[in-house]
């Protein structure tokens, strides 16, 4: 891991959300390399220029260049790289997918066979907003034992699980991405970063995230992070995520993930 990150450019407002995600996910594997730039496109047989495009948002890259890069990485490496191969050619074909006659530049024809309508996870084919309602209620009939003693910042009952600090702060950097894909009526640009926030961020990020949606006044959006990271094959990480949302307070949202874990 390089010790001091790279800072990157911001990327352009008119890219869609599974872009976005690509384009995040290869800047985090990137920064698993402490060589520059140049030195990464020569091993992986692009130009600097092309890799410098594809990590600002400029296209999305070919399968074959998207494999060299992180193949190269791979091998910098001195750990596990943030992101799978797998997860990154997911990625890749959300991102080629049209969202509007006028995303023609990087994506493939509209009669192409990838063009084809394909979620990112088995969670944004089921709408996800309406099965975090469906689960929001079914938790409220549930009852779960959480252990108080274990609770660092106790709630008054007054103010449900939000923290006083929270109100004036987001924390987790999306929040207003996703806020504006879903006042725009984008559900799946908004669905696809939710999903990615719940499938692959740790139990920390994962708190912040859901903590800054509940600020907002996004409580969809929150429970539709948890209803993803209570769908992770790795049930020790689900366990993680509990615990953490537990020990910062959450308690709705732990009785919420675990309504949704073990329906």
């Amino acid at each position: 891991m390089t010790s001091k990150p790279k800072k990157w450019k911001e990327l352009p407002n008119d890219i869609s959300a599974a872009h976005h995600a690509l384009v995040t996910a290869m800047r985090e594997v990137r920064e698993c390399s402490p060589r520059t730039q140049a030195e990464i496109a020569a091993d992986a047989h692009q130009a600097p220029t092309t890799l410098s495009n594809h990590l600002n948002g400029g296209r999305v890259p070919g399968e074959s260049l998207l494999r060299g890069f992180y193949e190269v990485i791979e091998k910098d490496a001195t750990g596990p790289l943030p992101h799978t191969l797998d997860a990154l050619l997911e990625l890749r074909l959300d991102a080629q997918k049209r969202h509007c006659d006028c995303c023609s530049v990087g994506y493939p024809s509209a009669d192409s066979p990838a063009n084809a309508e394909r979620p990112a996870s088995t969670a944004v084919q089921k709408p996800p907003m309406r099965r975090a309602l469906r689960l929001r209620r079914r938790a409220r009939r549930r009852t779960f034992s959480v252990p108080q003693e274990q609770t660092r910042v106790p709630v008054p009952h007054a103010e449900g699980d939000r923290h006083p600090t929270e109100v004036a702060e987001l924390t987790w950097s999306e929040t207003q991405l996703v806020a504006r894909y879903l006042a725009d009526g984008q559900s799946r640009d908004a669905d696809l970063l939710l999903w990615r926030a719940g499938v692959s961020y740790s139990a920390e990020e994962i708190v912040r995230a859901v903590a800054s949606c509940h600020s907002a006044g996004l409580l969809d959006a929150a429970e539709t992070i948890l209803l993803n990271a209570a769908e992770r094959s790795d049930r020790q990480a689900v366990l993680n995520i509990t615990a953490a949302l537990n020990d910062a307070g959450r308690h709705e949202d732990v009785k919420f993930l675990l309504t949704a874990a073990v329906r």
